[in-house]
């Protein structure tokens, strides 16, 4: 069992010399005198959601809260909780999925404002997520339901989030925390074999394969690749794209899961533009980092598939056989997947990106949150309960559309 490296001494906040390693990448700004400044409403609108989610759910610095859950929560429980709030238990499930993006967040913000306060949460963040990690590189999982698993989406936010604390102070245990939950995900969770490739597993207990898992694992290994120079990181990546080209459906959609392991069905639509736009995300980042034009081609075709699902007035269908609910993250997931391959050049999704960044904008409350989480579940109940993990995905998207610069397309561009 691997140790945990000797912690290192505190940061100083200091302006960082180093570049970042973003959640989400976007091409690197003009600089000098025809720099173009952080687009205005959606960093205001960030900034107001970061102060908010500070002041509301940050607990010993821990993005922690409420959460959707699975099973009967999702299902039914939630909605009691939003329609009898005296009966809402304190709850503080602290994702590191959640905490990456807050860190990430606070990053961004600092970048553009020069705010160094951002950047101290930054690393503060990061510095739980270190000390969260267990000493054979994982972390528990915070639903109960699920205690007894290690996810893989929450050590690759977690190796992520080092990453990019490393590239920003070279601190070394950064670095190593990383590596050790790509080595526990090598030796613990492990692959499943399909007649295309690889498909990397969602827990170390193996059950269906998930294209999603999969294309965030591409994105980690790329950011170890780059973080160290190492080839090995890159040696699955090849039979793992060829996984995502098999499956992906000519809509250019990469279906939720398949048959595998000790799960004997395949359901080819979930959420479908949720997890689409995280998938294409992902991709687009490797693919820009590395050239790698296997995975921008399923990256192109998951944002024309996206770009489908964009309603008139910005939100977006909850999966190809339903418009509704609406859910206020899915639009800003889909909007910053859209704006990722536009700027990337691959595509030009720009004008309906900024239409569903425009329909979040105009939820937003003025103390920086938001009404609700969806409404017309089941075509007339409203969640307006607050789950901080969804939050920060949204205040981290917000912030990654300030920084490209590039003005918000007008109200009705695009339609």
């Amino acid at each position: 069992m691997a140790r945990r490296a000797d912690r290192a001494p505190p940061h100083p906040v200091a302006e960082p010399t180093l570049p970042s390693a973003p959640l989400h990448s976007d091409p690197p700004r003009p600089t000098g005198t025809n720099a173009l400044p952080p687009e205005p409403t959606t960093l205001a609108a960030a900034r107001r959601l970061h102060g908010y989610l500070a002041a509301r759910h940050l607990h010993d610095q821990r993005l922690a809260g409420a959460d959707q859950g699975i099973r009967w929560n999702i299902r039914i429980g939630r909605f009691v909780k939003s329609y009898l709030p005296m009966l809402r238990p304190v709850e503080r499930f602290w994702f590191i999925q959640g905490q990456a993006y807050w860190a990430q967040a606070s990053w961004t913000l600092g970048d553009l404002t020069g705010e160094l306060a951002y950047h101290a949460a930054a690393r503060v963040a990061t510095q739980a997520i270190l000390e969260g990690q267990r000493p054979d590189g994982a972390w528990d999982y915070p639903l109960p339901e699920r205690r007894h698993l290690i996810a893989t989406v929450e050590g690759d936010f977690g190796a992520m989030a080092m990453l990019a604390a490393w590239q920003r102070d070279r601190d070394p245990a950064m670095l190593a925390g990383a590596q050790r939950w790509h080595d526990y995900l090598e030796r613990e969770i492990g692959y499943q074999a399909h007649p295309g490739g690889l498909c990397v597993n969602y827990f170390q207990k193996p059950r269906g394969m998930v294209p999603n898992n999969t294309c965030e694992w591409i994105w980690v290994l790329g950011a170890l690749h780059q973080a160290t120079g190492d080839t090995r990181y890159l040696e699955k990546v090849p039979a793992m794209l060829g996984f995502l080209e098999a499956v992906q459906m000519p809509s250019g959609e990469l279906p939720y899961e398949l048959a595998g392991g000790s799960e004997s069905r395949t359901r080819p639509h979930y959420l479908c533009y949720q997890y689409n736009a995280f998938q294409c995300m992902k991709l687009a980042a490797f693919a820009h980092a590395h050239g790698d034009s296997r995975a921008q081609r399923i990256a192109e075709r998951l944002s024309d598939f996206l770009a489908t699902g964009v309603r008139d007035k910005g939100s977006v269908r909850a999966s190809c056989a339903s418009i509704v609910p609406e859910v206020v993250y899915y639009a800003d997931a889909v909007g910053m997947a859209l704006h990722t391959v536009s700027q990337y050049g691959w595509r030009d999704h720009h004008a309906l990106a900024d239409r569903t960044f425009r329909w979040v904008l105009g939820l937003q409350r003025a103390d920086g949150g938001f009404p609700w989480f969806s409404r017309a579940d089941y075509g007339l109940l409203t969640d307006r309960n607050e789950y901080p993990r969804y939050l920060a995905m949204t205040l981290a998207h917000l912030g990654e559309r300030a920084r490209s610069g590039r003005p918000l397309a007008a109200a009705g561009a695009g339609a």
